[in-house]
C-alpha cells in the first residue's frame, strides 16, 4: 500500500511552479511600478511645465507696461524674441534727477539711489528725444552710465525709467529653461526641457511659446500671447 504525502519529486515539481508563479507575479508588479513611474514623472514634468508657461504668460502681459513714451521713441521693445531668447521690458520704477544733466555727462544726479544697482539700464527723455543708458556703478546719490549722454535734460522735464529686463533661455547641456532679471544670476525655472521655442508677431503683437519635455511620451506646451501694453503704446 501506498504511503499518504508527496515524493520528492512531486515536491520538486510543486515548488518548481510555485517559483514560477512568484517570478512573474514581481516581473509583473516590477513592470506595473515602472509604468506608475513614468506617468508620475510624465505628470510631474508636465505639470512644471505648464507653471514655466503661466511664469512667462505673467511676464510678458506684463511688458512694456508704464513705458508707453519710451516705446513710442523707439527707445525699448516691449518683448523681444532674438539669438535663442526671449526678452521682456518693462518699468521697474521711475527716477528723478537731481540736477541737470548735460550732453557729454556719465555722471548722473538723482533724488535717490536706493534700489538701483550695477548692470540695470534707465531710459532718459524728454518731450523731444530720449536715450536708453546701461548703469555702471551706483555712487551715494548719482549713476554712473555706461556711455555719455547724447543730449542734456533738465529735472523739471526729463523722464526717467529704470528698467526691468528679464530674459528666458534654455540652458541645452544642462536641459534647464532658464530665467534671469537684469543682471542678476540666471535661475532654473524648468528642468528636463528638451527645447524651449518662442516667436514674435510685431505686427499682431503676439508672441507664441512651445516647451518640450525630455520626457518619454510628453507632449509639447504651447501657449500664445498678447502683448496689451506694447499695442497700447503703438496705438497712441
Amino acid at each position: 500500500m501506498r504511503k499518504s504525502g508527496f515524493t520528492l519529486i512531486e515536491c520538486l515539481i510543486g515548488l518548481t511552479l510555485s517559483l514560477l508563479i512568484v517570478t512573474a507575479g514581481l516581473e509583473l508588479y516590477a513592470r506595473a511600478q515602472r509604468a506608475f513611474q513614468r506617468l508620475k514623472e510624465r505628470e510631474e514634468a508636465g505639470q512644471a511645465a505648464l507653471a514655466s508657461l503661466d511664469r512667462i504668460r505673467i511676464d510678458l502681459l506684463h511688458a512694456g507696461l508704464g513705458l508707453v513714451p519710451e516705446i513710442g521713441f523707439g527707445l525699448v521693445e516691449a518683448a523681444e524674441a532674438i539669438a535663442g531668447e526671449l526678452r521682456t521690458t518693462s518699468l521697474e520704477r521711475t527716477l528723478k534727477l537731481a540736477a541737470e544733466a548735460r550732453a557729454g555727462d556719465a555722471l548722473l544726479a538723482l533724488v535717490s539711489t536706493a534700489g538701483i544697482t550695477a548692470g540695470q539700464q534707465v531710459a532718459l527723455h524728454d518731450a523731444a528725444a530720449g536715450e536708453v543708458r546701461t548703469i555702471a556703478a551706483v555712487e551715494p546719490g548719482a549713476v554712473l552710465i555706461d556711455a555719455p549722454l547724447e543730449r542734456g535734460y533738465e529735472p523739471a522735464t526729463a523722464a526717467l525709467a529704470l528698467l526691468e529686463r528679464v530674459t528666458y533661455y534654455l540652458d541645452g547641456p544642462a536641459r534647464i529653461l532658464r530665467r534671469k532679471v537684469n543682471a542678476s544670476p540666471a535661475q532654473p525655472l524648468l528642468e528636463s526641457a528638451a527645447a524651449a521655442a518662442w516667436s514674435l508677431d510685431p505686427a499682431a503683437h503676439l508672441v507664441r511659446v512651445r516647451i518640450e519635455l525630455d520626457i518619454e511620451g510628453a507632449h509639447p506646451h504651447e501657449t500664445t500671447v498678447f502683448l496689451k501694453n506694447a499695442a497700447l503704446a503703438h496705438a497712441r
